[in-house]
Formats: structure tokens, sequence, C-alpha cells
């Protein structure tokens, strides 16, 4: 079964296509609010929970807080556990990016009209023209430096696509059936063994990272790596012996990991 990726932008009908293409294959939907539940459920800190899709952290955020990485760690976890079945169909978040190479994902870019967002905010949120067209200039500046932040890429690098459309040439129907006829072509291949044991490695990466800054770890320092099924290596250095002892613990607490090589040195000065 295929695993879709759509990249759309506020606005637009995207969530329309993928229901639509979600339905017609008969795969789950994964849209904002579904991944947002997800992310929630792993028990992050309040605060972070916010849409970390269109908005890239401010400097002084970064500065103050581990919060947001947390964040985006856990929600790139969640994507790699989605692609882990094989099948669905994801909206935004970095997705295209994150399954880049994962031979069986198939990437859609949905390219706003401009006159189309425009009505649709007049029509279903009773805008003013000018405030329609401040609030789609405002998402879009956040929603490109996201991307750059995230993965120092522009969002419409065609490279990144596999099919892309011109949401102001054809109905939104149209293009949800040329996706769902581009997927089921044996053109596109089905996912592999090993790419799902990639995908279960990368989300336990980001897992971890993810619960070592929970826990006041700096990660800048460590390398984090899964050499197989239910083991973690941890490598870099560390401030103190208590503080090398004490990553491995919160390591082995990641649910998935039984075992972990710990091969942290102490910086001398600490010895």
């Amino acid at each position: 079964m295929p695993l879709i990726t759509i990249t759309d932008n506020f606005g637009t009908s995207g969530n329309e296509i993928a229901q639509i293409v979600a339905a017609k294959l008969d795969v789950e939907l994964f849209d904002d609010r579904r991944l947002q539940n997800i992310v929630t459920k792993t028990g992050i800190p309040a605060s972070a929970k916010y849409h970390f899709e269109n908005h890239s952290p401010g400097f002084w955020n970064l500065l103050r807080s581990h919060e947001p990485q947390v964040y985006w760690d856990t929600m790139e976890a969640a994507v790699y556990d989605i692609a882990r079945s094989g099948e669905g169909v994801i909206i935004g978040h970095g997705s295209q990016m994150l399954l880049r190479d994962f031979e069986c994902a198939f990437h859609v870019r949905l390219l706003p009209d401009f006159k189309m967002r425009l009505d649709n905010l007049i029509s279903d949120q009773q805008m003013s023209r000018a405030e329609a067209e401040n609030l789609i200039a405002k998402y879009d500046k956040s929603q490109k430096a996201f991307f750059r932040y995230a993965f120092q890429l522009d969002l419409d690098t065609p490279g990144l696509y596999d099919l892309i459309f011109n949401l102001g040439k054809m109905k939104e129907r149209t293009i949800a059936r040329l996706i769902v006829e581009a997927v089921q072509s044996d053109d596109i291949q089905s996912c592999s063994l090993d790419a799902f044991s990639t995908m279960k490695k990368l989300s336990l990466e980001r897992k971890i990272h993810a619960e070592l800054l929970e826990n006041s770890i700096d990660v800048i320092t460590l390398n984090i790596a899964i050499p197989e099924a239910g083991s973690a290596e941890i490598s870099g250095v560390v401030a103190s012996k208590e503080e090398k002892d004490r990553t491995a613990e919160i390591v082995k607490k990641v649910g998935g990991i039984i075992y972990v090589n710990n091969k942290l040195s102490v910086l001398p000065y600490n010895l």
C-alpha cells in the first residue's frame, strides 16, 4: 500500500484533497490534528505543545529553552513510526524531507493559487481582503522559515517532490484521482524490510534525543546510534562520571531500548 506525503499552504484545499486520497486508498490520514495528538501523548511539556509546522523558534527561545527541539524530535519520531506501517497520507510537518530517502514514499506538492486562498479566507473566516492578504503573507513567511530552520532547504525545491500540482488549474477531485492513479501504478516500489528497519532506528534515535534534552543533558557533544534492534550506542564527551552513568540510565528508559553500549568519555579535568 502507498505512503504519501502532501505539502500545501495555509488557506488551500490540501486537507480536502488528502481526505479524498486517504478514503479512496482506504489508508489512514495523518493531518495536523492527528499528529499533534500523537505528540501530546508522549508527555512533552505543555509549553512545548504548539503548532511547530509554521513556526521557526526565535533566537531567544533557542537560547532560553530546549523545548522547541524536544517537540521537533518527538514529531520526527512520530513521522518515522507512521512510515513503519508502509501506508498512510501525511500532511506537512516536514514529512517530505524526513522520508526523502524512504523509497516507497510518494511526495506531492500542492502549489497555492493566491486568489483561491483569498476567496477562501474572505468567505470562510469573514475577513476583509487586507486581513486575508496579511494573514497569508504571515503564514507563508513562517512556513518557509521553519523549513529553512529544520532542513536548510527551500520548501519549493522541486527535487523534494514526485508530483507537483497547481491548485489554480485543476479541481480537488481531479488532483486526488491523479495522485491515486500514480501511487497505484507499477512504477511505485513496495517498502523493503531494510526501509522499515531504518525507520525504526531513526524513530528511536529521535526519541532518545528528546528524552536526553528533557532531562537537561547537553546533546551537542553526544552521538546516538541504533546498531540493532533493542540496543543503543552513545558516544561523545560528558562533564563527569556521574553524567556518563546518568545519560546511560536515561537512554535505557526509552521504550524499545534494552541494552545501552555506553562509550561516553569524561573530560580529563573532571576525572
